[in-house]
């Protein structure tokens, strides 16, 4: 809209808020409303009708209805449906059979059911809230004060069916009402499933880009390729000959720290540098217990070193600042932008990482110091453990290839939680390096860890779990990071309802309004009495040019809806992360509280 028509649209707006008419001694009541008087209602003999509800919730859309019939022509018809539970008044019902076809509808389908609308199709004029529900009457008026048609462009009910029975329209018609927002955008899916079975779709199949949404793919086949329970090992051993010729407590060789792609192996002091508490694998448990084996062989000084070993992954990748798809040109974006790793937005990746392969970690996470080599770090960091326990190790800690295993002795090792254990990481905290690694993990297990090998690895697990819908998702990185991902609304539900509402998968998602990384943004109260919001367990994304949303939440009536919005546009980021999109979409489904009894 031009500037200009924003002007109009502002001013017809705040019309609308104050009221077109005085309470008089000629205006009517119904309830506590106060309803304009039969002058200002019309004549409605072939002219355009404006049907509104008259109770006293609709006070405001009944000021919006006299705004726009001020800007329809000379003849006014601004009809009563009577109030939002009553039925259609039966002289507004015949003032309605008089008029033209077509018209309006001021107020969403909870103030004036389809149903009273005596089967005609009449644009429907509404917001989330009564200022929305005014911005969008403001809008109207002011295209056709500059002679627009704004019928021509209306999509405020679609995918709606009006021969849905009541709640089912208002469901639907509620949850697409991001689509109406100003913020609403060109490319832009949205898909809302009830008891698996579909509500409302906008451009359901279309793939986007789906920032962090992508771990929902990632996710799903970690727990179907390599199991809810796999644990990842990380051990310390010693050369067999070394350990067997110990004398005067000197050991005469180094001791190896293997790693086995544990994503979330750390040390207290960085987990707790956050207050959210969530699972890891302890290494310092894991000193204790090296600790404790040394002592047993009279051990009390290494003559050697700690040789980190991080070949579990083999092929080397840490980052993929440098990674290109097939067929690329110079000005293709690179797989990852190199500002993920100065903003400290993901870690290092290698078969061996402690603390993210952050060395030195602080709060604040972009303070963190990325390590050049994450498996020499990893075993200078467990050097340092060791030491404090009373360890005396003469030389420095390096990265190197631990002996074969015929040739060693265990000294200790430590397993991390499982995978199922691990999700809450993923989805509800939304961590990319534990994402990543879990993808090269899913690699490894097809025979090829590498970024690419992970990518193939993924796509034909997804083809698999499916069908079809596996064709709406592209994945180049587990974590969601890359511009080159892509997901539909379609598949990000298929992800969830193959997870199922009572998961493991579903429940680590973030409470909406409740835990990171959603706790700014969370259903708002239905209002009314109705009491509080339904809780919604969702995974958000969000990059420079992506918002989506997508969850599950059982309502209480034991109906599950299972949702996704995704909306690309550059820079999209700067309408923040609580925006009118997710907004609306969370209200929606945290507002479901009127559906029939399954």
């Amino acid at each position: 809209m031009a500037t200009t028509s924003k002007a109009i649209a502002a001013a017809l707006v705040a019309v609308s808020l104050l009221g077109s008419w005085p309470a008089s001694a000629g205006a009517q009541t119904a309830g506590s409303a106060t309803l304009p008087p039969s002058e200002v209602l019309g004549d409605c003999t072939d002219a355009v009708p404006i049907v509104v509800a008259s109770d006293a919730d609709a006070q405001s859309d009944i000021y919006s209805a006299v705004t726009l019939a001020g800007v329809l022509g000379t003849k006014r018809c601004i009809v009563l449906a009577g109030g939002r539970h009553d039925p259609f008044p039966q002289d507004q019902l015949e003032r309605l059979a008089t008029a033209a076809a077509g018209g309006y509808v001021v107020g969403g389908p909870a103030a004036v059911p389809n149903a009273k609308l005596s089967g005609r199709k009449m644009i429907r004029v509404y917001g989330a809230d009564r200022w929305e529900t005014a911005t969008a009457v403001g809008a109207i008026a002011a295209a056709l004060a500059a002679g627009e048609d704004p019928s021509t462009t209306d999509d405020t009910d679609e995918g709606v069916d009006d021969d849905a029975p009541a709640w089912q329209q208002r469901l639907a018609t509620e949850f697409s009402a991001a689509l109406r927002s100003s913020e609403a955008t060109d490319d832009m899916c949205m898909s809302l499933y009830r008891n698996g079975e579909p509500i409302f779709e906008h451009k359901p199949h279309t793939p986007l880009l789906p920032a962090s949404l992508a771990k929902l793919a990632t996710v799903t086949v970690a727990l179907n390729e390599l199991g809810a329970d796999a644990t990842f090992t990380t051990r310390v051993v010693a050369n067999a000959d070394a350990l067997d010729a110990v004398s005067d407590g000197v050991l005469r060789g180094d001791l190896y720290l293997i790693g086995g792609g544990d994503p979330v192996l750390a040390t207290p002091g960085y987990i707790n540098r956050i207050a959210d508490a969530r699972p890891y694998t302890d290494v310092t448990q894991l000193a204790d217990s090296v600790m404790a084996a040394l002592d047993a062989h009279g051990i009390d000084t290494v003559e050697g070193a700690i040789v980190g070993d991080g070949s579990w992954f083999a092929d080397g990748e840490q980052s993929y600042t440098s990674h290109s798809l097939p067929g690329a040109t110079p000005e293709t974006p690179a797989i990852w932008k190199q500002s993920y790793l100065s903003g400290n937005f993901v870690g290092v990746l290698s078969g061996l990482i402690i603390n993210d392969g952050y060395s030195p970690y602080a709060v604040d996470r972009r303070s963190h110091t990325r390590s050049a080599d994450s498996t020499q770090a990893a075993a200078s960091d467990f050097d340092d453990l060791l030491e404090e326990r009373g360890m005396v190790i003469r030389h420095r800690p390096r990265s190197g290839s631990a002996p074969a295993a015929g040739d060693s002795t265990d000294l200790g090792s430590i397993t991390s939680p499982s995978v199922a254990e691990m999700l809450v990481r993923i989805l509800r905290y939304s961590e990319n390096t534990p994402a990543e690694m879990l993808f090269k993990q899913i690699g490894r297990h097809r025979g090829d860890s590498s970024r690419a090998g992970s990518a193939a690895a993924a796509t034909a697990a997804l083809s698999k779990l499916l069908g079809t819908a596996a064709d709406e998702i592209v994945l180049v990185d587990g974590s969601g990071l890359s511009v080159h991902n892509r997901m539909s609304c379609e598949a990000a539900v298929r992800l969830l309802l193959l997870a199922g509402s009572d998961s493991r998968f579903a429940t680590s998602l973030s409470i909406a309004g409740r835990t990171p990384t959603l706790q700014s943004c969370g259903p708002r109260s239905p209002g009314n009495g109705q009491g509080p919001a339904n809780t919604v367990f969702a995974k958000g994304g969000q990059l420079n040019d992506s918002s989506a949303i997508a969850g599950v939440s059982t309502a209480p009536n034991g109906d599950v809806l299972t949702f996704a919005m995704i909306a690309n546009e550059p820079l999209i980021i700067r309408i923040g992360s609580c925006n009118s999109l997710r907004q609306r979409t969370l209200d929606a489904i945290g507002r479901y509280t009127y559906g029939p009894s399954s």
